[in-house]
């Protein structure tokens, strides 16, 4: 696990000395936006508005805390609250931070299996819209600064109890999603995969399992939105891996690269027979690491379905599934090496979001044409910083790319 910044460096900082080496303090910074939003939303009794977006946490599984985000805004303003597809290329880390740091997280507790609950079916049918939605949010107490950051959740700036949730407007309901909702006889992995054929947004399907609204009745309960969000992008990917394999290998080795929030990603397609590898990159000071080496994690999987080791995290999939949404777009398989380095500029995690839409937009750009593996390797310190020896020395499909030799070498 990468080191975590320690506490008493913290303490001793206090947010002016920067003794992590970050070019901005995240806790002071989060801290900052949220009690400026705070003066718009202090009150007990919010006529507000939510993008919509719904958070499930994992505290306490089989009993969780959950509940709607709640923004400054009414009507259709509050979409660019968590409107992701939007957010790339246009929007600095700080604005994020800004953004997110002026929404409410309302909460309530309930069990994961719980079928009815006033504040759960008003919640409920909020997440079914496809547009923001209109609400009355009342609270114990007026919200407060809440600061949390998360590698997979976008962050939330305030936090407080939900007493009464009335919807003000009727939400907007795709056709698709109020089919498979009501259908309590389609499995879950089954109603993921046809809202997306069906052009769903990935993070309405989050929203959907996460409140434990799609799949068999006797089977239904509510996710962690962490949970949700990795079994959503593996069941896509596993899906589109199927037919991705009947497709022919990839004509040339081509290199597509994107940039965003302090993160660099390289996607190499290479021609050949479907394999994955993801190589991750934290720098010296950035987020999670200290010292002066950077961390690197790797993780790969083959042809023939092994793995480098069973416990993979949500970055991989979110990496993974883009990819796989390309090659089937494209009618390609291709092994595949997937960098990601994230420098200090990252300096708060802000969701895997930035991660999945990162990949799709690098694969917009026109791609870097190469005549061979050793060309690739010369060519990967244009886009990243870290030393190619050190990638060299942790990827094991490279290894065995620039190693093995094919039949036809031997014709």
């Amino acid at each position: 696990m990468p080191a975590r910044i320690d506490r008493a460096l913290c303490a001793k900082c206090k947010g002016v000395k920067r003794l992590c080496g970050r070019p901005v303090c995240p806790i002071l910074k989060r801290l900052t936006e949220s009690l400026k939003a705070s003066s718009k939303v202090s009150r007990r009794v919010l006529p507000t508005a939510s993008p919509p977006s719904v958070l499930v946490g994992e505290y306490g599984y089989p009993r969780v805390r959950l509940g709607p985000i709640a923004t400054p805004v009414s009507g259709a303003a509050a979409r660019i609250y968590e409107d992701y597809e939007k957010w790339w290329g246009k929007l600095s880390l700080e604005d994020v931070i800004a953004l997110r740091a002026a929404t409410v997280y309302s909460r309530f507790d309930v069990g994961v299996k719980a079928a009815r609950n006033r504040l759960l079916d008003a919640t409920r049918e909020l997440a079914l819209s496809s547009t923001p939605v209109d609400a009355e949010f009342v609270f114990k107490n007026p919200p407060r600064p809440s600061l949390s950051f998360n590698g997979l959740l976008a962050p939330v700036g305030l936090s407080a109890q939900l007493s009464r949730l009335r919807i003000a407007q009727d939400p907007v309901v795709p056709r698709k999603v109020d089919q498979l909702v009501g259908d309590t006889d389609v499995k879950a992995r089954e109603a993921v995969l046809e809202l997306f054929r069906a052009g769903v947004s990935v993070y309405h399907v989050f929203r959907l399992l996460s409140l434990g609204m799609l799949g068999e009745r006797s089977r239904r309960r509510m996710v962690p939105t962490r949970w949700a969000i990795t079994a959503v992008d593996k069941t896509l990917g596993d899906a589109l891996l199927r037919r991705v394999r009947e497709k022919p290998e990839y004509p040339e080795l081509e290199v597509y690269t994107s940039q965003y929030l302090g993160n660099r990603y390289l996607i190499a397609l290479i021609p050949g027979p479907w394999s994955f590898e993801m190589i991750e990159i934290w720098l010296p000071r950035s987020v999670w690491v200290r010292g002066v080496k950077p961390y690197i994690a790797e993780n790969y999987e083959l042809w023939d379905g092994r793995w480098r080791k069973p416990g993979i995290d949500g970055g991989y999939y979110a990496i993974r599934f883009p990819v796989l949404e390309f090659l089937e777009k494209v009618g390609r398989q291709a092994t595949v090496i997937a960098i990601r380095e994230v420098t200090p500029h990252y300096y708060a995690p802000v969701g895997s979001w930035q991660i999945r839409e990162s990949v799709r937009n690098a694969f917009k750009f026109k791609p870097v044409r190469l005549e061979s593996l050793e060309e690739l390797i010369a060519t990967i310190p244009r886009y990243i910083e870290t030393d190619v020896k050190l990638v060299l020395e942790c990827s094991t499909l490279l290894k065995r790319l620039l190693t093995t030799k094919t039949l036809e070498e031997y014709m």
